[in-house]
């Protein structure tokens, strides 16, 4: 048959890949022969650190202990009898090795590490140290890889305990007022306070989630911080729930605010001129239109004299109102000083309004068509890639609406990374995403409910009354 051709004789080359793997795997192997001849026990501490990392997933900020802990041992006994004591057993491994004893060796494994009994533990002072210092260089490798999904996330460690305990005591109490916003709950993995700012929430904010209820806790959280400002409110309650006249009256006496309860034809630039608040229960969409273009008639007014409303707009049942409606509200609003918040509990509607708002919300969802159409607003919020999520800001600051967002031809989601850790939220968990005047994204946070404190006394009350009517 004769002999084949040379250019089938020839070896194929490898992959970059391929001779990167190879490297690593030698290096490997040189560390761990090193770490047999001059540092055993430090290769014992840095795998049992790295494995226990690994399974309880706390930050590497912990393996300070064993390293400190190491360091005060070391002071205890002297550095140099801390020195001597690590390295006579490299010496002990070096000078069988040395003797030409190792086919012998081979033979007898012990040989090398015979008496380690009694050299080893003198190696703990400064093996702790080393460990230490090898698991945390491990992690950090660990984390930079690409594939970040697949990580499970890191448990808080205890500062962020302590401090997750005690933001959320002072939320619990009432302290939903923050220097530039409102303090929504805290942020498990840090125990920062997770907080709106107004100016974030100049752009509209829309609030969406699968339980009506938190939804609406979230914007009463938000109205509380608000009457707490002294800032006007007008709600526009299109679900006409008791519950929320209800806690929207407790939330005024707290305040010593005045609350009108008004039908579809109000005068809502009284509650502008007194800084007082106005609860509209709207049962139909026709009268919640209505009662949306009220509001930017008084919008338009406000900047057409130039005044800033310094005002709180509060829509329930965001998915009864047209999308025009609300994209008018936000826009006139914005304009006017008038912050716009709406809830909704609807999926399709939360997948229609999100490209309006400047600030997304979104609490526990189950609904992947629905974290396939948010996932874009959540990524784009960050400012990473808004090309691969098909956002782009709009003229008015807020988030264009993207493709996903509409009706999609494909029956399957493909939810994005933001857009699959919304499933992943549990209950009481949120995500925030700000668009603007500052991108930012909060990928979990647990909402705290703020008590309403002791309504505020008559005589406060009157007092705040002369002072907001008497011209002087």
């Amino acid at each position: 048959m004769g002999s084949m051709p040379r250019r089938a004789r020839q070896p194929i080359p490898s992959s970059p890949a391929t001779r990167r793997r190879r490297v690593v795997a030698g290096c490997a192997v040189l560390l761990l022969l090193a770490h047999l001849l001059l540092a055993q026990l430090t290769l014992g501490l840095a795998v049992a650190f790295t494995v226990t990392g690994r399974v309880s997933r706390w930050r590497l900020w912990w393996l300070i202990g064993p390293a400190a802990a190491g360091l005060a041992w070391t002071a205890a006994i002297g550095p140099g009898p801390a020195a001597a004591g690590f390295a006579a057993g490299p010496a002990h491994v070096l000078g069988y090795l040395g003797r030409g004893d190792l086919l012998a060796g081979l033979s007898r494994p012990p040989g090398p590490f015979a008496g380690a009994g009694r050299w080893l533990p003198g190696q703990l002072p400064i093996a702790l140290i080393a460990g230490a210092a090898e698991a945390a260089l491990i992690g950090w490798l660990d984390s930079l890889r690409t594939d970040r999904q697949a990580v499970r996330p890191r448990r808080p460690g205890l500062l962020a305990a302590v401090r997750t305990r005690l933001a959320a005591s002072v939320i619990r109490a009432g302290g939903v007022v923050t220097r530039q916003g409102c303090a929504l709950g805290v942020a498990p993995a840090t125990g920062a306070v997770v907080e709106l700012r107004w100016p974030e929430m100049a752009g509209g904010v829309l609030v969406a989630g699968a339980d009506g209820q938190q939804v609406t806790v979230t914007g009463l959280q938000v109205v509380h911080a608000a009457l707490r400002r002294r800032k006007p409110l007008i709600v526009v309650d299109v679900t006409a729930d008791a519950a929320i006249g209800r806690a929207l009256a407790a939330a005024c006496a707290a305040t010593g605010t005045p609350l009108r309860r008004e039908g579809a034809d109000p005068d809502l630039g009284r509650a502008i001129t007194e800084r007082s608040a106005v609860l509209l229960r709207v049962g139909s969409a026709e009268l919640a239109a209505r009662a949306c273009a009220d509001i930017t008639v008084l919008a338009a007014g406000l900047r057409r004299i130039g005044v800033d409303g310094d005002g709180l707009i509060w829509v329930t049942g965001g998915e009864r109102l047209p999308r025009s409606a609300v994209a008018a509200l936000i826009g006139d609003g914005r304009a006017a000083g008038l912050v716009v918040v709406i809830g909704t509990a609807s999926a399709e509607a939360a997948a229609d309004l999100a490209g309006l708002a400047a600030a997304l919300l979104v609490h526990r969802i189950s609904d992947p068509f629905l974290a396939a159409a948010l996932g874009p607003a959540l990524d784009g919020a960050t400012g990473i890639a808004p090309g691969a999520s098909g956002l782009r800001p709009d003229a008015g600051g807020g988030l264009a609406e993207p493709s996903a967002l509409g009706p999609s031809p494909s029956p399957s989601p493909s939810p994005t990374r933001a857009g699959g850790s919304l499933l992943s939220l549990g209950r009481g968990e949120f995500a925030l995403a700000v668009n603007g005047p500052r991108r930012r994204l909060v990928p979990r946070g647990r909402l705290v409910p703020a008590r309403l404190p002791r309504p505020a006394a008559a005589g406060q009350e009157r007092l705040w009354r002369r002072l907001r009517y008497d011209p002087a």
